[in-house]
């Protein structure tokens, strides 16, 4: 490791203060050195005189006589011998001197490190580098091309010389769109972007990954990695060695569940795992190496190494205790080499209930597979949106009209109706052949805002990417970006927001250079604008900027006679998802739903029909699967439906209270009295009936 004694100019000469200016200048004609230190008596260092120290006092034509007490530079900048050649360079930048003393124990000198020993030092490790990285190059199996900002080729290793059939000799210092227009490294430089594995055109076989190089922030080159997949033929044929041993792994795995036995041609037991040995209530070494016929007779794995067959799915009993055995034998080349049991023995009981939960999970992804699949496209059109009530269909008829507009859209609605659905249909009713961005004003903290909608350049603010980050209103540049919650957007950014509204260009954080947009925007708040203008929280300009198209998105209140559809629409979905099969809604029900005031809307509808097919499987949702504050006679109402209706609801709830209690009353006595299974019967969970039961006073029979 270099550190200062190994780089140091080694001293021969030293001076004291009361050296004179004459002897000072011998010294230094002898030493070439720039800086000679000051010592005492004892050795110790006390100051350095430099030839500037010298020059200053020829010039101040001091006698030769003068003692160099006055003359030379205090205290000396010392460092130790063993520090490393890091700290030794950071200390002269840093105190921007062109030498420092290098000093051993008690403070003696040793020597003199200077610029010139550092630029030797850095010369000799940038040759070192340039040394391992040619090797490196040399070595890798991917070829690797490179070129600078002016599109000259650079770099080109064997390997790249390889794929593509050309000669470095001929390549280096050439354009590349001249001798390799193939390679597209010159469109990087345009787009600042990098491009994964992507074909090579003439080249079959040859896939190319793309990476721009930066130099404080700027383009300064491009590289290309290439791949040869031909290769894999040749690790294909390579790998046929180890087929057995494939072979064997691939079948100790589709075993791997529950107890595993594995045998040899002769019978030998040669891998067991923890699960069989635990169930045997054997050690290892009691197995491995044993015949296993003298252990196991039940198995009768000798009859699967005979007949080269496989038994699945049979019942016997090992050692007192009924399992489900499975007995696969292991073939190489035809031959019979050994044999696999596995045998499942925990929980059996629970089987029928294991491969409920399964299907549920298949289902599960399923949906969640095609759903991402539709959101990944933004494929939700206006007459995907559920309902056929006047004032919905109003509303669609509205965004169709909106949709063929390049005019802003203003959104408005309470949480939870759908103001995200409409604009994303919207975008896709308009055909911009942009993306779909979202950003909600609200989700993010004020300070992060700003670089989100605008981006910003590399080294913007500190944890910034060096590569700086588009922003949503680049990301949507030719598409529709939704600005979410815009109501609760902090004034400055209002401003900025405007500008671009009215302009069409903005520049990045920390940035300088103007970028035009070409986006459609549309915002959307579930907060009165007008009253916030007057509260002075919202720019009336913006206002007036956004609210060119405003379309209400009516609560689930205003279109009572959706909730039916929409109600069938979640119970197709969670069906899908949760392998239910409930068929819809009674009347009772229904009726419940119609009367509530649905603050949340129809989020609040789709959270109360996932919990009720949570708790029923099969049938029709009852007033029992529904929320306890959906039940009670205190279901919110608007105070002039609660005034009008009062007394139906009375009725139609001691109705409700009265079925559900004669309900619970059969189940018990069905299952004679067993509440787990009275909760089954009814499809709900153990805990929701006892609380029926309390709610209904209804008590065990002594």
């Amino acid at each position: 490791m270099d550190n200062a004694g190994t780089i140091c100019n080694n001293l021969t000469v030293f001076l004291k203060p009361e050296d004179t200016l004459q002897e000072a200048i011998v010294s230094f004609s002898r030493a070439r050195l720039d800086a000679i230190p000051v010592v005492n008596e004892e050795n110790k260092v006390l100051g350095v005189m430099t030839k500037h120290n010298l020059y200053k006092a020829l010039l101040d034509n001091l006698s030769l006589d003068v003692p160099l007490a006055d003359l030379y530079t205090r205290p000396a900048i010392k460092v130790q011998e063993e520090d490393p050649f890091e700290k030794v360079y950071m200390t002269m930048v840093r105190r921007r001197i062109g030498q420092v003393v290098v000093t051993k124990h008690k403070d003696r000198p040793v020597g003199m490190v200077t610029k010139l020993n550092l630029i030797e030092k850095l010369h000799s490790r940038s040759e070192r580098m340039a040394g391992e990285l040619a090797s490196l190059l040399n070595a890798l199996e991917n070829g690797v091309l490179a070129i600078n900002r002016r599109k000259i080729i650079t770099v080109l290793n064997p390997a790249a010389e390889k794929m593509l059939g050309v000669e470095s000799k001929n390549m280096l210092g050439r354009e590349i769109t001249t001798v390799l227009p193939e390679i597209k490294l010159s469109d990087i430089l345009f787009t600042g972007k990098m491009e994964n594995w992507t074909k090579i055109a003439g080249s079959p076989g040859l896939v190319a990954r793309y990476l721009p190089v930066f130099r404080h922030g700027l383009i300064n080159g491009a590289i290309a990695v290439l791949h040869d997949l031909r290769e894999y033929e040749q690790v294909a044929q390579e790998l046929e060695s180890v087929k057995k041993l494939q072979q064997t792994f691939a079948t100790v795995l589709e075993m791997a569940y529950d107890g595993l036995l594995v045998i040899n041609q002769n019978g030998v037991v040669t891998t067991v795992n923890q699960a069989i040995l635990e169930f045997l209530q054997l050690r290892e070494e009691d197995l491995l190496g044993k015949e296993v016929q003298l252990i196991i007779p039940e198995l009768e794995l000798e009859e699967i190494i005979q007949t080269g067959l496989r038994d699945q799915g049979d019942v016997r009993s090992i050692r007192g205790v009924r399992c489900i055995v499975n007995r696969l034998p292991m073939i190489r080349d035809g031959k019979v080499m050994g044999a696999v049991a596995k045998l499942t023995f925990r929980d059996l009981h629970r089987l029928p209930d294991l491969v409920n939960r399964l299907e549920k999970l298949e289902n599960q992804i399923s949906f969640y597979r095609n759903e991402l699949s539709r959101v990944s496209r933004n494929d939700i059109h206006l007459d995907d949106i559920v309902g056929d009530s006047p004032v919905i269909q109003q509303v669609i008829n509205m965004c169709r009209l909106a949709a063929q507009s390049i005019s802003t859209v203003l959104l408005i609605g309470e949480s939870g109706t759908g103001k995200g659905i409409f604009a994303s249909a919207i975008h896709n009713e308009s055909r911009r052949p942009g993306p779909f961005i979202k950003i909600n004003c609200a989700a993010l903290p004020e300070n992060l805002l700003e670089s989100e909608f605008f981006g910003y350049e590399g080294g913007a603010f500190t944890g910034a990417r060096k590569e700086g980050k588009p922003g949503k209103f680049e990301l949507a540049d030719g598409g529709t970006l939704l600005l979410d919650e815009i109501g609760d957007m902090s004034p400055l950014l209002q401003a900025k927001i405007l500008r671009v509204l009215q302009e069409r260009e903005f520049e990045r954080v920390g940035g300088t250079k103007t970028i035009k947009v070409n986006v459609r925007v549309i915002a959307a708040t579930n907060r009165d604008l007008e009253q916030l203008i007057k509260e002075g929280k919202f720019r009336e300009d913006l206002y007036y900027r956004l609210n060119v198209i405003t379309v209400r998105i009516p609560a689930l209140r205003e279109r009572i006679d959706d909730i039916r559809s929409l109600a069938s629409y979640f119970i197709d979905k969670y069906n899908r998802i949760l392998n239910t099969r409930v068929t819809g809604l009674d009347a009772v029900t229904i009726q419940l739903l119609r009367k509530h005031h649905w603050r949340g809307n129809v989020r609040e509808l789709e959270n109360v029909i996932e919990r009720a097919l949570n708790i029923t499987q099969k049938g029709k949702i009852i007033p029992l699967h529904l929320p306890q504050y959906l039940q009670s006679p205190s279901n919110e109402k608007t105070v002039e439906t609660q005034a009008a209706t009062e007394k139906d609801n009375i009725d139609l709830f001691s109705t409700v209270a009265s079925a559900e209690k004669e309900m619970i009353l059969q189940a018990i006595e069905r299952t004679e009295g067993n509440r787990t299974k009275a909760a089954q019967l009814l499809g709900i969970s153990r805990t929701c009936l006892y609380k029926k039961l309390r709610q209904h006073n209804i008590r065990r029979k002594k």
